[in-house]
């Protein structure tokens, strides 16, 4: 309840004037119970002005309220927007760290597999070399392309989900 009163605080005061005013006219010279006409003929242009004023000013307390309440929430909503466009960022970052590490340790053991590579030439036939260097050359573009996506896409792998990435042309 106190949450409550605290979230509208121009109605809240604007109330307790208005109770005031009605109170002070109720008690001064105006029955607001009985409510017959010559009743209120008893009440003087004063009051009158009085109780109007105090039911204006509720209810520009409300619009108050209302137009305070709509910015609270729209800053809110703002917030929350700006704060997951940061966590996308963050994750973001982290994909593209985790990639350029995976990226090091993959390149690390292909320039390993070169050397055999090397050491296979006039041993193995010349086709199987050229399709030795391209699985090397696709696998880096798609290391580097992994590395540098800014826009991710999932799809559905034999060992799970996984990150989208265009085939590269192949070389022949």
């Amino acid at each position: 309840m106190k949450d409550k009163l605290f979230r509208f605080p121009f109605s809240f005061a604007a109330v307790i004037f208005a109770i005031t005013v009605v109170s002070a006219a109720l008690f001064g010279h105006v029955s607001l119970i009985e409510i017959p006409i010559s009743v209120m003929n008893r009440i003087e242009r004063g009051e009158v002005g009085d109780i109007f004023t105090a039911f204006m000013l509720v209810a520009v307390a409300l619009v108050a309220d209302n137009v305070r309440t709509a910015r609270r929430e729209e800053r809110e909503a703002r917030r929350q927007t700006e704060q997951r466009e940061a966590e996308r960022a963050e994750q973001l970052r982290v994909v593209h760290v985790t990639m350029r590490t995976v990226q090091d340790i993959v390149n690390n053991c292909l320039n390993q597999i070169q050397l055999l590579r090397l050491d296979a030439e006039g041993l193995v036939p010349e086709e199987s070399l050229r399709l030795f260097d391209e699985a090397i050359r696709d696998t880096t573009t798609k290391l580097k392309e992994l590395g540098n996506l800014e826009v991710f896409a999932e799809k559905q792998m034999a060992i799970g989900s996984g990150l989208e990435v265009s085939e590269p042309s192949r070389h022949v």
